[in-house]
C-alpha cells in the first residue's frame, strides 16, 4: 500500500484492536474503526482506529494488532484536500486524509491536528488525538 504514516515522535505505547484473521495490514497503515474495538486497513471517510505499528499478515493467525493512537506522523493529504495548519484532520481514503468538517468534528470522525498547511496530495505533520 502507498503513503503509510511515518512516525515523528510518539508519546505513548500502543492499544491493542481486534482484528480479522486471514487478512493483511501493512506497519503504518491507517485504520479504521469498527464495533467493537475491531480496526481494519482505512479505505474511505471512515472512524480513525489508530496507526498499525506492526504488520498484520493474512498467514498469521493473529487476532489482535496494537495501534499507535498518539503522537505525531506525518501523513498524506488526500488529492484535492488542502489542509491548512491548525485545523482538525479526518480520514479520506486508503492511508489518506483531509480537512475534517464540521460534521465530522461533532461524530467524533475528526481524530487528529495539522501541525502545518498540507497542500493537496503532500504530506504534513498531524498531531494525534490533538483536536
Amino acid at each position: 500500500m502507498a503513503d503509510e504514516a511515518v512516525i515523528v515522535e510518539s508519546e505513548g505505547g500502543t492499544q491493542d484492536f481486534t482484528v480479522a484473521v486471514g487478512t493483511t495490514i501493512e506497519k503504518m497503515t491507517l485504520c479504521k474503526l469498527a464495533d467493537p474495538r475491531t480496526a481494519s486497513a482505512s479505505d474511505g471517510a471512515n472512524v480513525f482506529a489508530g496507526i498499525a505499528a506492526t504488520e498484520k499478515n493474512s498467514t498469521d493467525n493473529a487476532t489482535e494488532l496494537g495501534l499507535f493512537t498518539e503522537g505525531t506522523f506525518v501523513l498524506t493529504a488526500a488529492p484535492g484536500a488542502a489542509i491548512t495548519a491548525g485545523m482538525a484532520v479526518s480520514l479520506s481514503g486508503a492511508n489518506l486524509i483531509k480537512q475534517a468538517t464540521e460534521a465530522e468534528m461533532v461524530t467524533g470522525a475528526a481524530f487528529g491536528k495539522a501541525l502545518e498547511s498540507i497542500a493537496s496530495a503532500t504530506t504534513g505533520e498531524v498531531k494525534l488525538g490533538f483536536v
